[in-house]
């Protein structure tokens, strides 16, 4: 068994998705390094002996690596006795014969196309018997209708262009120009055969030998223009060089119009003055071919190249017998740039199996075809236009109006105004984090091979990609990530599990058969189907990889945090900001810069958690903590159990002396709304809703508080100094409308770099409950011992109490088991959230449901928002903790004296000014 068989390539990849950290280029690397030292295995046990060794590094792993390797040895097992048990044929073949007639099924066959479900080679072809077949040495197998290898089918080939590698061949041999010449040595067998009929002479008849007259010149353009189409270049120079077509084929380098010196290097650092090559022309013999887009690839029209080239075909004109030009774009592509003009200049025909035909006779002499040009611009449909529509609806509510992502959209509608037809090949060519033309022949053929080839090299000379280096691309990170979102909504999560596939099949193929580094498509493909399908996931398996290199060298934190801004938009969408800034921090850190590094540390809070990954963050101190007693009574307002708690906090200084506590909520799934036999219609369905950890105030925000953020500057309204009716800095702020609420965090998450905001009404029920599911935190019922509300009201059995008819200082009466007060009474609480009249289609995230615009300060006036938690002014019913508002006083523009909030801070979530 080799490196390069497919199962073992297969076995590899599904321990890799089984959950072990296997590398491509370290881990199977090692395998490839073993073989090369001789460690070769003569079994399929001292196979999985060495396999062990080199990729398990735990007993969990063990367990994991024993139940692949059994499935692989089972399939390989049955794979070869099914192989052998054909009668084999043709056994005068040779073991060099047979060995070198063998071929893997996943490699390219001529005789079928990639990818078949039949291997390339007859089984009958084949003498050995079961007994000789020795595990080191690969054999052909059958492919097994249980399992693919890899698991998707994909085309990989090479046999991208319309001009094929045979085609390229034989117009090069018709290009021959065969003459005798030289001394009698070659066997004339026609004259023999007539000096022995007629003379009667048995003697062997001598002729000179055929020698090809034929010279070819060969220019290649290396602009930037021209490095899509390197691949096309090279196989031009690979096939004119093989078999002895040409008696001598010269090939030299240019950059946009060659001067007075041509190069014979790629990289245009070997130079050869023109003249001098001219003057070594055989000018009856040679034929001159330029490859090069004339400008057509960029558009516009250059004089001084026109004028450049011109010159340089006089020069060459003279010193050969043909000289003709191909270019690689359609000639509709040439119209009104400087193409248009070379093409009057020389007979320039496009790279297409046709204008290959044609320009091959132009070479050997035939007249030429008049070029004709061709209008490609068609006006937008209507269906195209909405596409734009659809990227528009795409931006981010939080960045709507920022000038990136504004950018980024204008740019796909200039894309998609050009090439209308390419937005879906251009949403899958998003997937990895930087493109080669290669990867995207490669990715056309299994995805769209519908498109024309040219599709390629218009993506990669787009606005839409930049190059990073030899034929090396890359899409801005927020063009990727709309490319993205658009191919999500367009085929579903399943496409980009399948493209994770595609890209794993490629990188694997491509270990030994291209040059090719892992990293730069993307080391790990599944992650990026990861970001725009469960990002909740990926941040739990990014946020351990940077913590593993906390104890590591500089180059691997910074390697880990770069790794985490490649996902920066889908991260920032699912509320994963803080795990990009803690990233940019240890980036800074890992550099050395300790000052810039604590300032970002600065804006996140001490321990942030993602998933089941918790990362204290450097130079943090950890969160205080604090106990309190909760009370729980029954339904005749009777105290039957008292507990002692504690949770933790950390402080915020609001200046002025004034402080806010914000208790950590642990995360949790509950049922929100109230059950069957309780509330009202707009509390139902009772339903499951999953809440991530975050941070609430320990009370509703107060009079003082109010104050010390209302001097803080203006962000998007005005706020008045002290709005409260009933007046106390302890006392909670009311008369607040959700508007005013709205900016109050606005100017606190700007003044403390941490993004406060209202809680989701999920947050706050979630919170409120405290783990119960009674219609109180406090149980059965509530008294006004407990709570603050119309004590002329009871709701269960307990007795009247007292009616305060105003609002009492925070923190008057018993917390939750999380710590928080004043959650039933006292003030009615704002929440983010829409109004909805039921929880159908409600989220199950935690998340605010809002509908249409999430831009909170284009909400309407009048639009309602959701209240929560009951007020002094409430009767008990309306205090429990599913309750919610629905009157006219709900609308966001009001502000009444029994309306005040609360704040949260989702776990790490940082504010980035």
């Amino acid at each position: 068994m080799t490196p390069d068989d497919p199962y073992l390539i297969h076995l590899f990849y599904d321990l890799k998705q089984a959950g072990l950290p296997l590398r491509i280029q370290e881990d199977y690397g090692l395998l490839r390094k073993a073989y090369s030292l001789g460690y070769i295995p003569q079994s399929l046990d001292e196979l999985e002996e060495l396999c062990e060794q080199l990729w398990v590094k735990s007993l969990a792993e063990k367990k994991i690596f024993d139940a692949c390797f059994r499935e692989y040895k089972s399939i390989k097992l049955q794979e070869l006795t099914q192989q052998f048990k054909v009668k084999p044929k043709n056994r005068g073949k040779t073991k060099n014969n047979r060995r070198k007639a063998s071929k893997s099924p996943l490699q390219p066959s001529t005789k079928e196309p990639v990818g078949s479900s039949e291997p390339s080679q007859n089984v009958n072809d084949f003498e050995s018997d079961l007994a000789d077949i020795q595990v080191g040495v690969a054999v052909p197998v059958a492919q097994s209708p249980s399992r693919a290898s890899p698991r998707q089918k994909f085309v990989l080939n090479d046999e991208y262009f319309p001009v094929t590698r045979a085609q390229m061949q034989h117009g090069w041999r018709s290009l021959r120009k065969l003459m005798r010449q030289g001394r009698e040595t070659e066997p004339d067998i026609a004259r023999t055969i007539q000096r022995i009929c007629q003379e009667n002479i048995a003697e062997l008849a001598l002729r000179p030998t055929r020698i090809n007259q034929t010279e070819l010149l060969l220019f290649v353009d290396c602009s930037d223009s021209m490095a899509p189409f390197a691949l096309i270049s090279e196989r031009l120079i690979e096939t004119a060089t093989q078999r002895n077509f040409f008696r001598r084929i010269q090939v030299f380098y240019f950059r946009n119009s060659p001067i007075d010196a041509v190069f014979t290097d790629v990289a245009l650092l070997n130079k050869q003055p023109l003249d001098t090559l001219i003057a070594s022309l055989h000018t009856s013999r040679t034929l001159a071919m330029i490859f090069s887009d004339a400008g057509a690839a960029k558009g516009g029209s250059s004089q001084a190249r026109a004028e450049l080239t011109q010159k340089f075909l006089t020069q060459v004109r003279a010193a050969v017998q043909q000289v003709v030009w191909l270019n690689p774009l359609p000639q509709e592509r040439w119209l009104d740039n400087t193409a248009e003009v070379i093409a009057c200049q020389v007979a320039m025909f496009p790279f297409s199996l046709s204008g290959w035909r044609e320009l091959l006779q132009i070479l050997r002499g035939q007249p030429a075809t008049q070029v004709e040009f061709l209008e490609s611009v068609q006006p937008l449909e209507e269906s195209e236009l909405g596409v734009l529509d659809e990227l528009e609806e795409m931006m981010a509510a939080s960045t709507a109006d920022d000038y990136q992502y504004q950018e980024a959209t204008e740019r796909l509608e200039r894309f998609v105004a050009e090439f209308p037809e390419y937005l879906s090949f251009a949403c899958h060519a998003a997937f990895p984090l930087a493109l080669t033309p290669d990867f995207l022949y490669y990715l056309r053929e299994n995805f769209a091979p519908t498109l024309p080839w040219i599709v390629v090299s218009d993506l990669l000379l787009s606005g839409l990609c930049q190059p990073l280096g030899s034929r090396l691309y890359q899409m801005d990170s927020l063009t990727r990530h709309l490319l993205l979102k658009t191919l999500k909504a367009s085929f579903g999560q399943s496409r980009l599990h399948k493209l994770s596939d595609a890209l794993l099949f490629y990188l694997y193929q491509g270990l030994q058969e291209r040059d090719l580094e892992v990293q730069e498509l993307g080391e790990h493909p599944e992650w990026i189907a990861l970001a725009y399908t469960e990002p909740t996931e990926l941040a739990q398996q990014l946020a351990e990889k940077l913590q593993q290199t906390f104890t590591g060298e500089g180059g691997e934190r910074v390697k880990a945090a770069s790794l985490i801004a490649t996902f920066a938009e889908p991260l920032a969408e699912a509320n994963f900001k803080p795990l990009l800034t803690l990233a940019r921090g240890i980036g800074r850190q890992a550099r050395g810069y300790e000052q810039g590094a604590q300032e970002i540390f600065d804006q996140l809070l001490p321990e942030l958690k993602f998933g089941k990954v918790t990362i204290q963050v450097p130079g943090k101190s950890g969160l205080k903590s604090f106990s309190f007693e909760t009370v729980r009574v029954n339904r005749r307002g009777e105290e039957v159990e008292r507990k002692t708690h504690q949770a933790r906090y950390f402080t915020e200084d609001l200046g002025q002396g004034v402080m806010l506590e914000m208790v950590e909520i642990p995360g949790g799934t509950f049922w929100m709304g109230s059950p069957k036999g309780e509330g009202y219609g707009d509390e139902k369905p009772q339903h499951s809703v999953t809440v991530p950890a975050f941070f609430m105030a320990k009370y509703p925000v107060t009079q003082a508080q109010w104050r010390a953020v209302a001097a803080l500057p203006q962000v998007e309204r005005s706020l008045e100094a002290d709005p409260a009716r009933f007046k106390g800095d302890n006392r909670p702020v009311e008369q607040v409308s959700w508007f005013d609420a709205v900016e109050f965090c606005a100017r606190l998450s700007k003044k403390v770099g941490r993004e406060y905001s209202l809680p989701s009404e999920a947050q706050w029920e979630y919170a409120c409950r405290a783990g119960t599911t009674t219609p109180f935190y406090f149980g059965e019922t509530i008294t006004t011992q407990l709570v603050n509300y119309d004590g002329n009201y009871t709701y269960a059995e307990e007795p009247k109490g007292e009616y305060r008819k105003k609002t009492t200082p925070v923190g008057s009466f018993p917390p939750n088991a999380f710590g928080l007060y004043d959650m039933h009474g006292n003030v009615r609480e704002w929440c983010l959230d829409d109004w909805h009249d039921s929880y159908q289609g409600a989220p199950e995230d935690g998340s605010a449901w809002l509908d249409g615009n999430d831009n909170l300060s284009q909400k309407p006036n009048d639009s309602k928002a959701v209240l929560r938690g009951g007020s002094w002014i409430f009767i008990p019913n309306l205090c429990r903790s599913a309750c919610r508002s629905n009157n006219h006083l709900s609308e966001r523009g009001s502000n009444d004296y029994a309306f005040g909030f609360r704040v949260v801070c989702v776990a790490g979530r940082t504010f980035n000014p």
